[in-house]
């Protein structure tokens, strides 16, 4: 009785030590991204100072003179918005197929080649971006370069669609099959129950899944910078035209910029720029998904 008492004391004193080991990790990891911001916002505000709210609302990035991050910020939202516009219907479909209607097994096996796409390096993505997607874009519509803002959200939604495939049929496959149960005795095919029970009980889910997702779109520079043609320009109404992204932009100047006054402040302020978006989308999708998975 003695012994049994001492193993329950020790075991909770374990769990209450690696209770204190992931507050503290988790402490740690909040004070990174804090300080993060911290530093961004501190090395931004020289460039805020001069440039005030024509940082963000200037068309012109003309180094020494001038500094507008709006051809790199709607150059963000456009090839991002491509991609998501690309990538729903095809993760979707693919989520709902993978969820209701394959075998357990077939099902494990086509998440692991998901969840190992969706590992892949940027850098891979870009090479063979480079490799097939531009001339592939180029030959198909007759463009004279086909390093264009097309290029870099077509290679950007083949790069979030294991992603957003994954995290969605996670979502759906964890609706109880009580909901199931209930739909197929009323009457409902498969595809009916999939279509009207499933896929509105995992909606949260899946919105979490294209706001990381789109996260992830957001962030990538490596692959982007080199398909897109890097031109600091308003993208106007055509897609096939090179131009830049913030974390294009910031990949090819940052190192050259280091210590150079109002240009690496300007830098620092896309940075901030980008670090607000995404943290507020990825945000938004862990408490989407947290919230399906209750």
């Amino acid at each position: 009785m003695k012994l049994d008492f001492m193993q329950a004391f020790s075991s909770v004193r374990q769990l209450d030590l690696l209770g204190w080991v992931f507050a503290a990790l988790n402490f740690i990891f909040l004070a990174c991204a804090m300080g993060i911001g911290l530093f961004l916002f501190v090395e931004s505000v020289p460039i805020l100072r001069s440039e005030g709210l024509a940082f963000w609302l200037g068309e012109n990035w003309w180094f020494g003179e001038t500094y507008g991050a709006l051809p790199m910020v709607c150059g963000s939202l456009t090839v991002t918005g491509m991609a998501i516009f690309l990538v729903l219907p095809v993760a979707l479909s693919g989520a709902l197929f993978t969820s209701e209607y394959l075998s357990p097994s077939f099902r494990r096996n086509v998440k692991g080649v998901m969840e190992l796409l969706a590992g892949v390096p940027g850098i891979i993505y870009g090479l063979l971006g480079v490799s097939f997607l531009t001339v592939g874009v180029k030959d198909a519509l007759n463009l004279l370069d086909g390093n264009t803002l097309f290029t870099a959200g077509l290679l950007l939604a083949i790069m979030i669609l294991p992603t957003v495939l994954t995290l969605s049929e996670d979502a759906m496959h964890s609706v109880s099959s009580e909901f199931r149960e209930a739909a197929e005795s009323l009457g409902l095919t498969k595809l009916q129950t999939a279509l009207r029970v499933v896929f509105p009980q995992s909606l949260p889910g899946i919105v979490g899944a294209v706001l990381l997702g789109i996260g992830r779109a957001m962030g990538e520079t490596i692959a982007v910078m080199l398909v897109i043609g890097s031109l600091d320009r308003m993208p106007g109404f055509s897609l096939f035209v090179a131009g830049q992204t913030i974390p294009s932009k910031l990949g090819r100047e940052a190192a050259e910029a280091l210590g150079s006054g109002l240009h690496w402040n300007a830098l620092m302020g896309l940075g901030l720029t980008l670090f607000i978006l995404v943290s507020v989308l990825t945000l938004s999708g862990h408490l989407l998904i947290k919230r399906s998975s209750q």
